[in-house]
């Protein structure tokens, strides 16, 4: 015979993603950290290969024209902002869900946006 009366688990059993010690969006925002180094060289990259698809080279010392800056400099910034922007996002939602130590990844993630930002604006 089979057993209808209901789930093989009992309901009060909470399942890996359920519960108020759900680390997941902790986990997330500190890997979103973990990732700024990587996508900080692949940001540099893109802008050198943009600069160079442009046929301005800021490293020899001439200055490039406003808007070569800016063509090499936006998306830079964007490929920059991928892991801040989840280390924020996640951050904050771990804070929201009872982790405090949430908002560190979030500080973290915001300075190094506003960082980059500086470095784009004063280069």
């Amino acid at each position: 015979m089979v057993d209808t009366s209901g789930p093989s688990t009992p309901s009060s059993t909470p399942t890996a993603s359920e519960g108020p010690r759900d680390r997941t969006p902790l986990t997330r925002a500190w890997i979103s950290v973990a990732l700024v180094p990587v996508f900080f060289f692949v940001a540099f990259a893109a802008a050198q290969g943009i600069y160079a698809l442009t046929g301005y080279d800021p490293s020899a010392g001439a200055t490039p024209p406003l808007w070569a800056d800016l063509v090499a400099g936006i998306p830079a910034l964007l490929i920059l902002f991928l892991p801040c922007a989840g280390a924020v996002v996640y951050g904050l939602r771990a804070r929201r869900e009872g982790a405090r130590v949430g908002l560190v990844p979030a500080v973290i993630g915001a300075l190094v946006a506003v960082g980059g930002v500086l470095l784009v604006v004063l280069q």
